[in-house]
């Protein structure tokens, strides 16, 4: 597999083809690249199979460089590399890319060469929904493996999460329910990328699509489809704060 190491930074790019030429072989550096203008050229010039990113470099970010080739033209994986925040670390999540974080560990880049070259599902779709997540605070999305491909959703039309064993239902404001075979856990992420809350071990709600907060029985939210849920004693609190700034 031919790669290209973009990065603005000479040592991480000479490390990261250390640590790939001693413990992955079968991945053939061709080029590197210290910017985007740059990489634009050497992708053009060796057809790599894969890109290994940086994001914050300058001129342009890392997430441009798709602007600079038509969708046909985008033939190849990408693996973000990057000393990113926790933040960010929820948008790669959210959006199901592939990332490593600097400085690179041999088994998380394991596990993403595992996940991008596995991985058949569209690459572009969830790159601009990574940028979307990174830059746009207003139409965040998360991309959801259904099984028969990814469904991108964004945040907004989210009404509430419900637990289901080791899968997870989604319910939407346009009255579907989305499946996913992940446990509620795995979207606990939710709570730093938008307006959502886990209530109780069952159910992560979205903040803004509560419709009234019930005392009675322990305590229990009313969302905007007319769906009841209960809270949880220990984080009873944690909802009430949130909306104390709301109180009349």
């Amino acid at each position: 597999m031919k790669a290209i190491i973009v990065d603005d930074e000479l040592n991480a790019r000479l490390s990261l083809r250390g640590i790939l030429e001693e413990n992955f072989p079968n991945i053939i550096i061709v080029a590197e690249s210290k910017d985007v203008p740059s990489a634009v050229t050497a992708i053009h010039q060796c057809k790599p199979d894969l890109v290994f990113l940086d994001i914050s470099m300058p001129g342009y970010s890392g997430l441009e460089l798709l602007k600079f080739f038509d969708e046909s033209q985008i033939n190849f994986k990408i693996i973000f590399v990057t000393a990113f925040s926790e933040y960010a670390i929820n948008a790669f999540e959210l959006s199901a890319v592939g990332y490593i974080l600097k400085p690179v560990r041999i088994d998380a880049l394991e596990k993403a060469l595992h996940k991008v070259i596995m991985d058949n599902d569209n690459d572009l779709e969830k790159l601009k929904t990574l940028q979307t997540n990174m830059e746009s605070p207003l139409d965040k999305k998360v991309a959801l493996n259904t099984g028969d491909g990814i469904t991108f959703l964004e945040l907004h039309n989210i009404l509430y999460l419900k637990a289901d064993g080791s899968y997870t239902h989604f319910y939407t404001t346009d009255r579907h329910r989305i499946t996913v075979a992940k446990k509620i856990s795995d979207f606990e992420r939710l709570e730093a990328m938008g307006n959502f809350l886990r209530i109780h071990r069952s159910h992560i709600v979205n903040l803004c699509r509560i419709q009234k907060i019930l005392k009675q029985d322990g305590g229990m939210v009313i969302m905007e489809n007319g769906d009841t849920l209960s809270i949880s004693a220990e984080r009873k609190n944690g909802l009430y704060k949130k909306f104390e700034d709301f109180k009349l």
